[in-house]
């Protein structure tokens, strides 16, 4: 598998189950050490670079498909809440303009890089 994530650019890996997708990214993330190839991040080449990329917050992250939210909360608060803690984490990335993450202005800027501020008042549950 080859392919190029241009800064700013988010990308979606699909596929059936048993195809290889969390192996890809756990050979991405550093966890598991191709068996050919290369992982590059930044141009730079190497496995023990791949396992420093969510610990030094390089942009690269992974999510589950756990849709842990808290609906009586608005969908701001939800991101607020999903914030801190979390190297290479959406929100964390959002902090490079100033925004400390877990903060409004973090959230903000993410419900303004998917186009949700119409959303950000209403209740998750909904």
């Amino acid at each position: 598998m080859s392919f190029d994530v241009d800064e700013g650019e988010i990308l979606g890996i699909i596929g059936p189950n048993g195809s290889g997708k969390s192996t890809l990214f756990n050979c991405i993330l550093g966890q598991l050490q191709p068996s050919g190839g290369d992982v590059r991040l930044d141009g730079r080449a190497g496995h023990r670079h791949a396992a420093r990329a969510t610990s030094t917050g390089c942009g690269v992250s992974r999510t589950f498909q756990l849709l842990q939210v808290f609906p009586q909360l608005t969908v701001r608060e939800n991101l607020i809440l999903a914030g801190p803690g979390a190297p290479g984490h959406a929100c964390c990335r959002a902090s490079s303009a100033g925004a400390t993450p877990g903060s409004r202005a973090a959230a903000d800027r993410m419900l303004g890089f998917f186009r949700l501020e119409h959303l950000a008042d209403e209740e998750a549950g909904g």
